[in-house]
Formats: C-alpha cells, structure tokens, sequence
C-alpha cells in the first residue's frame, strides 16, 4: 500500500479550497489501484436557510463546515501504466469535476443535500444520538 501523497492544490474563484492527494494501492500481482482523492472544505455560513431554525438545526447536524469527498479511481492498472492513468484521472479531474466545484452554486447545494441527508438518517436513526 503506498503513503497518501499530496498532487495538487486549487484555489477556487467561489472561495473554497480543493486538495488532489494520490491515495493508490497495490491491487494484485503487478496491477495496482489507481485513485485519486479530490477533497474539499465546505463552510456552513449564515443565510443559506430560509429560517434561523433550520440554520441553526444545520448547525447542529453539520458543524461549521462539512468535508466533500470524492474519488476517482480506475482498477487492475498493470504497473507500467500507472502514470497514464493518473494523468488521465487528473485530466478527468480538471474537466468535470473541477468547473463543477468552482460553481457559485455549488456551497450552498452542497451543504443543503448534506443536510437533507443527515435529516433523513436521524429519522431513522436513534433518537437519543441527536
């Protein structure tokens, strides 16, 4: 298994903060794993709720910033191609999902999905851990 390796960092025109870490393993034999780990800080600021309850249930539920975590991935990548395909992966990565997160709109959905999420889990959940 190789150590999480830092590739890149981006600074987005909608104030967040997107990391890129190598986080591949050694899959079988010579194949590998290769995966790349995006991540990113969201922070829960005021005014992205209707009401001062639900801002503040979103609050309790979340904290002041919720972790965004994706990974791009491709398996059995034979040792020699490791390289390509990370580079393919980065290329992917700069493509979609980077004009994606820089959205204006992106903090503000993400936190509500996030929310919504959470809500869903606590209703089915035990009512004691909320």
């Amino acid at each position: 298994m190789s150590e999480q390796s830092f590739l890149r960092e981006n600074n987005l025109p909608n104030g967040l903060q997107v990391t890129v870490a190598d986080v591949s393993r050694h899959y079988y034999g010579g194949y590998w794993q290769v995966c790349l780990e995006v991540s990113c800080l969201v922070p829960l600021e005021m005014g992205l709720f209707s009401d001062q309850v639900t801002e503040a249930d979103a609050r309790r539920l979340l904290g002041g910033e919720v972790l965004f975590v994706r990974h791009l991935e491709k398996m059995a990548v034979h040792a020699d191609e490791q390289e390509t395909v990370r580079q393919d992966l980065l290329e992917r990565f700069d493509r979609h999902l980077l004009p994606f997160l820089g959205s204006q709109q992106f903090p503000s959905r993400f936190i509500h999905t996030e929310f919504q999420r959470r809500c869903k889990k606590s209703n089915r959940g035990i009512p004691c851990l909320l």
